[in-house]
């Protein structure tokens, strides 16, 4: 079999399977069989495709049509323009995700002296490395230390495979730990900060939404359920680390700031509970590129 024709069989397959993009997926999985860019396809129609690479092919369409990620068949998602290690111990980052480092590169551009980035819940690493890599190409000899914290193990070690990978591991601290507990029992870690940023894209799944929607049709089987869903309403999560900002503000004064990525369902829950656990707090809610409310920003 030559390359045209595998492209053409697998795309037929996938549009059969009502999959997106059947085209462009069978391309990427194809050119990840070969370990060739997908030009390479385009350019080389006619090369035919040994017996042991069209077995690994099947195998891999056959794992998608029962609905697994693309992102899981081939290790790899891309965010922000930078290619992510990502496997089944790590949520697959999502485009809007996005809004959340744009808008953090923004806090952090107009003061970066003297400041501590936290990512909690850092899964793959894909927000804290996003912003460490655009802050390099912005700013020199500035002042900030960034840690990126999760509860899992398994996690973190993909993390730091990334943060390898992308050239900023020297300049991230991975800590394993329940949201800021680490932070609050090891005041080291902190800069002597007169600014706190709080990366938060925690679970914000919920029961009811769970139950109504199809799991299978949109990958999420095989995602890890600890990074996707909580309790209360979604926001279980946020209100533990709301009430531990508090325990963080009683040792350090300094300022601080909050992005938490939500459900556009969530908007008027979240801003009830940031009011109550933190009543100081400035609230703004920002829109993603679909103008649907996807952050809120808490100052303190």
């Amino acid at each position: 079999m030559i390359i045209k024709q595998a492209l053409g069989k697998t795309a037929e397959i996938f549009k059969k399977s009502r999959i997106k993009n059947p085209a462009l997926e069978a391309e990427i999985l194809l050119s990840y069989i070969l370990k060739k860019p997908r030009e390479f396809l385009f350019t080389h129609p006619e090369k035919k495709i040994t017996t042991e690479q069209i077995n690994c092919y099947k195998k891999l369409i056959n794992r998608r049509l029962k609905g697994e990620p693309l992102a899981y068949l081939t290790g790899q998602k891309e965010f922000y323009g930078l290619n992510f290690f990502v496997n089944k111990n790590v949520l697959i980052p999502r485009p809007e995700t996005e809004l959340l480092v744009e808008e953090a590169e923004k806090r952090i551009i107009h003061n970066v002296k003297r400041t501590t980035l936290i990512d909690v819940g850092t899964g793959s690493g894909c927000i804290i490395i996003t912003l460490a890599k655009q802050l390099d190409l912005r700013i020199k000899n500035y002042d900030l230390r960034m840690l990126g914290v999760d509860i899992s193990k398994k996690a973190l070690s993909v993390a730091r495979k990334n943060a390898k990978f992308h050239g900023m591991d020297n300049k991230i601290k991975f800590v394993h730990g329940n949201l800021l507990k680490p932070v609050i029992l090891n005041s080291k870690l902190l800069n002597h900060s007169s600014q706190i940023i709080i990366l938060a894209n925690l679970p914000y799944g919920w029961k009811e939404w769970k139950n109504n929607c199809s799991m299978e049709t949109i990958g999420l089987n095989f995602e890890p359920k600890a990074a996707l869903f909580t309790g209360k309403g979604g926001l279980e999560l946020y209100e533990k680390l709301f009430k531990r900002v508090k325990k963080l503000l009683k040792s350090k004064s300094a300022s601080l700031s909050i992005f938490c990525e939500i459900d556009p369902r969530q908007t008027k829950e979240i801003k009830k509970l940031a009011k109550r656990e933190l009543p100081k707090a400035k609230l703004q809610i920002k829109k993603d590129l679909a103008s649907r409310n996807r952050l809120m920003i808490a100052e303190i």
